[in-house]
């Protein structure tokens, strides 16, 4: 298994498209990261006495709440555990404002804890004892900006060709779909559904037969060193009117 390296945002900015208006997304998604990293760390406790390594990836819904909780690289110690019930502890997180329209945001959280060890100095009977253990560390473990620099524009970069092959347009859709998917290395999706209804039978059909035949640009080399697949998910409403206009018998039209 790939080493996810981390402290990394995954994911999931659910417009279909970033521009200059989404400047300050992509700042509260900075500090919303930086949060949700220092609360998990926070919320870490072990004091295990050998050194250990381990990462968690999860998703934060909306709501400040947490699902899909799961290990993306085990220490095989009880560090394990720690770290998973550290993100447990945490939650919940603070809410995503409503107005930025995200669904969900995947999350990577990786810590090492590294023991350091001391050698007692002589005791009383002119005897040196053994190794002590002196001092425990947690350590989140950092992903290089240029990673995460190719990582924002790979996103960017297959919200924009998504959006330009959203099928059909209605008039009117009653509520905003979201789908969610898997990206695969060769830029296959995999996995496509929605998370989220458009409350309208038909046209939640034609988003999952349309991205299913799908395959986007294959994920770039300098993230495959971290990254298996990648996880996607994303509002699709954008384009829509949001008031019902009267060109078909049920309000809505092709």
């Amino acid at each position: 298994m790939k080493k996810l390296f981390i402290t990394l945002l995954l994911l999931i900015f659910t417009g279909l498209s970033v521009n200059a208006e989404d400047i300050s997304l992509v700042e509260f998604m900075k500090n919303y990261n930086e949060y949700i990293q220092q609360t998990v760390k926070n919320n870490l406790k072990y004091r295990g006495e050998e050194n250990a390594q381990a990462i968690v990836s999860y998703e934060v819904n909306s709501d400040g709440t947490v699902s899909n909780i799961k290990l993306d690289e085990k220490s095989g110690t009880p560090f394990d555990d720690a770290v998973l019930s550290a993100v447990e502890k945490s939650v919940p997180f603070k809410p995503i404002p409503k107005d930025f329209n995200i669904s969900s945001v995947k999350f990577t959280s990786g810590f090492q804890h590294i023991v350091h060890k001391y050698r007692q100095p002589l005791n009383h009977s002119g005897i040196t004892t053994q190794n002590k253990y002196a001092r425990m560390a947690i350590t989140p473990v950092e992903i290089p900006d240029e990673v995460q620099q190719a990582y924002r524009e790979y996103n960017s970069r297959i919200n924009k060709y998504l959006f330009d092959r959203i099928p059909t347009t209605y008039s009117y859709i009653p509520k905003e779909p979201v789908i969610k998917c898997t990206i695969l290395k060769d830029g296959t999706l995999k996995d496509v559904q929605m998370e989220r209804t458009s409350g309208i039978e038909e046209y939640d059909k034609k988003i999952i037969e349309t991205f299913s035949e799908l395959k986007v640009e294959p994920i770039p080399d300098i993230l495959l060193q971290y990254y298996d697949e990648i996880p996607f998910s994303a509002t699709v409403l954008r384009q829509f009117r949001k008031t019902p206009m009267p060109s078909g018998p049920l309000g809505f039209g092709f």
